[in-house]
């Protein structure tokens, strides 16, 4: 059995800023270990960039963006 899919009406709003802020805070601590995870002592840039890359893909996790092209 299928259920019909209803509109979403009401007073109910996602507050973004809570939401963005742990998307960050979860993804700055899957790049660390990401970078750490071949070498202990990767070098600085190796380290952005997997905090980088984690950082955006936790924000597109949760957020859809209007022009997705743009974003690779």
């Amino acid at each position: 059995m299928t259920r019909a899919k209803l509109p979403v009406r009401g007073g109910m709003k996602v507050r973004a800023y809570p939401v963005l802020h742990r998307a960050v805070e979860e993804g700055v601590a899957y790049g660390w270990r990401r970078a750490h995870k071949h070498t202990d002592k990767p070098d600085a840039a190796a380290i952005e960039e997997q905090i980088v890359t984690a950082v955006v893909n936790e924000i597109c996790e949760y957020f859809a963006f209007d022009d997705e092209a743009g974003l690779q």
